[in-house]
């Protein structure tokens, strides 16, 4: 395997001669999760899984049907699956490939078959994760992107929905960045960006805190279970933290122009019915109101 973390393999297979044999196939390059039941399978899934290999017939059930609920998960959907079985009948290999296994391998194994079969398929899930995750960051400054936040924020609303929990936002916006970037250059603008994700992710470093930038110079931090006066205390800390990371680019002697930011904040209870479009239009709202009066770092609504 071409990466320095050993995958995590899945194996759901019941027969000890089965597992055995992909013990010593697998388990120098691999890290196996043995599960020899649907129902232990089902317990031992994660996130952190690389590739499930399954058999088709266990103990309490079909592993057919473990298949089809896998694949209708999204957090498992793109989780490569390799049907392993016995049976050569062409209905049960067409069966797998239709509810979407990546492969199908007889037994008994050929080592250098599945060896060569597991390694591809892990390489190319872990690559496609990797594409999957830059996709949602922004590349200047390593925070989400606006395609992130978005799809956290929908995350976030239900739950907060479910729960009856209130949901903080606050967006960020620079105080004219236009005249750093005529007086200073694009470069050093792209610093002041820099220095600001890094200040927004340590003002906003709560366990579930969700920092972006949404383009140009704006920003965005969501804060579960905040309610607005938590949003604005928060908010309120950026300046002190932008201050902080000023002070340390200047002891290192790297150029970063001062500046500051607006801060609009709102909070909201979410009911049946509603949607996050009310939490971003009144942030945005109090945006618009910060910028109006012009002043340095000025966060509202005033509380």
């Amino acid at each position: 395997m071409s990466h320095k973390k050993q995958p995590v393999v899945l194996v759901v297979e019941d027969n000890p001669t089965g597992i055995a044999s992909l013990v010593g196939i697998l388990g120098a390059a691999c890290e196996l999760v043995v599960a020899k039941t649907l129902a232990e399978a089902k317990r031992c899934l994660s996130p952190e899984m690389d590739l499930v290999l399954l058999d088709l017939y266990l103990p309490d059930g079909k592993g057919i049907e473990f298949l089809k609920r896998l694949k209708s998960a999204p957090a498992y959907r793109e989780l490569p699956v390799i049907c392993i079985s016995a049976s050569d009948q062409s209905s049960d290999i067409a069966e797998a490939f239709r509810e979407g296994a990546i492969d199908y391998v007889l037994k008994p194994f050929n080592k250098i078959i599945l060896s060569a079969k597991v390694s591809t398929f892990v390489d190319f899930k872990r690559k496609t994760d990797l594409l999957a995750a830059q996709a949602l960051r922004d590349t200047l400054t390593g925070i989400g992107n606006r395609r992130m936040f978005e799809q956290q924020l929908d995350l976030e609303w239900r739950r907060a929905l479910r729960q009856e929990l209130s949901l903080g936002l606050a967006l960020v916006d620079m105080d004219h960045f236009k005249n750093i970037n005529d007086q200073y250059g694009h470069a050093q603008g792209d610093v002041c960006l820099q220095l600001l994700a890094t200040s927004m992710e340590k003002t906003f470093g709560r366990a579930g805190d969700v920092v972006a930038r949404l383009g140009g110079d704006e920003f965005v931090a969501m804060l579960p279970g905040a309610s607005l006066n938590n949003t604005v205390r928060a908010a309120k800390r950026l300046e002190v933290v932008l201050g902080s990371e000023h002070e340390k680019c200047r002891r290192s002697g790297q150029a970063c122009p001062d500046f500051s930011v607006s801060v609009g904040c709102f909070a909201v209870v979410p009911h049946k019915g509603t949607n996050s479009s009310e939490l971003k239009e009144t942030a945005d709202q109090y945006l618009y109101e910060a910028k109006r009066e012009g002043g340095r770092s000025c966060v509202r609504p005033a509380i």
